[in-house]
């Protein structure tokens, strides 16, 4: 599934004129609703499932990366590692 998920990123930017600007403006709005979540409570972030790290990581991240795609792959890697969020 996640093959053909990237597949049909790739293919969307092929069909879109400037895909590199596409991508960082998704990212830059993406970021933008990651700092609105910084501003909730640890407890209602603990609800959502996410940590004040997971934020800031994805907050680092580059613009021409998929911060929100980032953050989940982040997440199962941190899962799979047996590391468990407070």
């Amino acid at each position: 599934m996640r093959d053909y998920a990237l597949r049909q990123a790739e293919l969307r930017d092929r069909t879109f004129a400037f895909p590199k600007l596409r991508r960082i403006v998704r990212s830059w709005l993406a970021k933008r609703q990651l700092r609105r979540l910084e501003r909730l409570d640890d407890y209602v972030l603990h609800d959502i499932g996410l940590t004040r790290d997971d934020l800031r990581h994805g907050l680092r991240l580059p613009y021409d990366v998929d911060p929100i795609a980032e953050l989940m792959t982040y997440r199962e890697r941190r899962a799979a590692r047996g590391v468990r969020h407070k």
